[in-house]
């Protein structure tokens, strides 16, 4: 008898092998997912990173130091421990209405939470060493849109003490 088709058992077992593929696929494609947020996530922070910087570049020396003020913290430096002071609490409002304006309202959008709006008016501190070297520090949950909110986002040595 010449029979021409495929079995019943052939059938399930191509079927449990294309399962099998499919399974091992969308798993490895879920995860891939949220890796893209993370990826996209950090690379909205160091365009936030990068504006900050372009910001006290360009407006750090408007900046009045109160000489009467302590010291907030030491960082230890290649040549030895350095005080460090706050100078003033900024907002991103004052970055985006800076002279160089180094960020744009329609950038503080994160892409990996789209739908969360960021918020202009977190504070951001920013402070001077003796060595005239400012640095800023923002504390990630005031931002509102990041997904990761513990921590902060700044650019003090990651051993310093302004950072508690």
């Amino acid at each position: 008898m010449n029979r021409k088709g495929f079995t019943l058992t052939e059938l399930l077992a191509t079927l449990v092998v294309l399962g099998i593929i499919m399974g091992i696929t969308l798993v490895s494609t879920m995860g891939g997912f949220g890796n893209a947020k993370d990826k996209t996530e950090d690379v909205f922070i160091s365009t936030i990173e990068d504006a900050l910087d372009m910001y006290l570049d360009s407006d750090a020396r408007n900046f009045k130091i109160n000489k009467e003020n302590p010291e907030e913290c030491q960082i230890k430096k290649t040549h030895g421990i350095v005080n460090v002071y706050k100078v003033v609490d900024i907002t991103f409002e004052d970055v985006i209405n800076s002279r160089y304006s180094p960020l744009t309202e329609s950038e503080l959008v994160n892409p990996a939470n789209k739908e969360v709006k960021c918020n202009t008016s977190a504070s951001v501190t920013i402070y001077r060493d003796d060595d005239y070297v400012y640095y800023y520090k923002v504390s990630r949950s005031s931002f509102g849109c990041l997904l990761n909110t513990e921590g902060n986002i700044t650019n003090l040595p990651g051993d310093s003490e302004c950072l508690s």
